[in-house]
């Protein structure tokens, strides 16, 4: 009779490990899956610090990349970390760009991408001048000021150094950061050792992104990878001062660095019910930007007539995907396109002056 319990008890046991084994089977096969689909779904290469001072993080070099929670995109980081896929075949920079998510081409894929498209054009135009990308996500205006000395200085441009911006009405105290090199640290994954090493699986990439947005959600913040252009619509005393003292440092530390100052602007768009596609900002306020620029000798690349354009006669949004609300978010392929053709002309008007 012992025995008999002995034998049945020594079953039971076996009965639960093995359900135990097959659930854990089951929870590292269905994990395995969601990373497989990740891959091509939601697949960005982790932060690293940067090391030389031109952006506060890089993303990893020479490494896959795919995105498809706006629009699909694929791509491979360059041996910088940077998004720049144009063969250079030995050619010095001669255009050096700065600027956030939408620089970076974060969800086009890399021939799409403004930096590309430009060096098309100057391979077209017979200049072939080099353009190189240093755009990374979170970087404003306010931040790539902060490192436009060392990124001067690290890629030499020949030629030009154009800035992104979305904001023309300045925020003083983030002017002040800019100015005094105290913006807010940016940090390069979650800190964590063990967890930095889980980020590189792209289902936890995908989850960690998930809970930073909640997160942001859950402090009364708005989505950063959307809204980090978001700038002011009104020009003040305190905005108009900021602004003037932003670009005169732009237009002193390029002219040190023997190059010309570009600043161009991605307009903040909002596709109305009424159908409408309108600019935060106003035309006074692009105009007053417009003035300033001229007299710190910086060109200024505004692209929300060219944006509008497209729209009232092609019925093409420059911004959001067929998976995301129509007219918001980041560039798509055609704002891509619009941008590296309002950047070309620009600079080509004032080389023709």
């Amino acid at each position: 009779m012992a025995g008999r319990t002995s034998e049945k008890g020594n079953t039971t046991g076996k009965t639960i490990f093995c359900f135990i084994g097959k659930v854990i089977g089951a929870g590292i096969t269905a994990f395995a899956i969601l990373a497989l689909f990740c891959v091509f779904y939601y697949n960005p290469p982790v932060h690293e610090p940067c090391g030389n001072g031109v952006t506060s993080y890089v993303r990893q070099a020479d490494t896959f990349w795919a995105r498809g929670t706006e629009g699909f995109a694929m791509g491979t980081t360059d041996d910088s970390g940077y998004n720049n896929s144009y063969p250079a075949d030995g050619r010095k920079t001669a255009i050096l760009m700065m600027g956030s998510s939408q620089t970076e081409g974060l969800y086009v894929n890399e021939d799409d991408c403004v930096s590309y498209l430009l060096n098309e054009k100057y391979a077209e135009d017979g200049s072939n001048r080099y353009v190189y990308n240093v755009g990374m996500s979170a970087h404003t205006i306010y931040r790539n000021i902060s490192n436009l000395e060392n990124a001067l200085k690290v890629y030499r441009p020949a030629e030009y150094v154009a800035l992104e911006t979305g904001t023309l009405a300045m925020n003083p105290v983030e002017a002040a950061q800019a100015l005094n090199h105290e913006m807010p640290e940016l940090t390069a994954g979650s800190g964590i050792p063990a967890l930095e090493v889980l980020e590189k699986n792209p289902y936890i990439k995908l989850l960690y992104q998930q809970y930073k947005n909640l997160q942001s959600q859950n402090n009364g913040e708005a989505d950063v990878t959307i809204t980090e252009n978001a700038g002011y619509d009104v020009f003040g005393d305190d905005t108009y001062a900021a602004t003037e003292e932003l670009l005169a440092y732009i237009s002193r530390t390029a002219e040190e660095a023997d190059v010309q100052a570009v600043i161009y602007y991605i307009p903040d768009m909002t596709l109305t019910e009424d159908g409408s596609y309108e600019c935060s900002a106003s035309v006074d306020t692009r105009d007053t930007f417009a003035e300033l620029c001229g007299k710190y000798n910086i060109i200024f690349a505004d692209m929300t007539d060219s944006v509008e354009e497209a729209y009232v006669k092609e019925h093409i949004v420059a911004s959001g995907f067929d998976n995301t609300t129509v007219g918001y978010g980041h560039l798509n392929a055609y704002g891509h396109e619009l941008l590296a053709q309002c950047i070309y002309d620009a600079i080509g008007e004032e080389e023709q002056r």
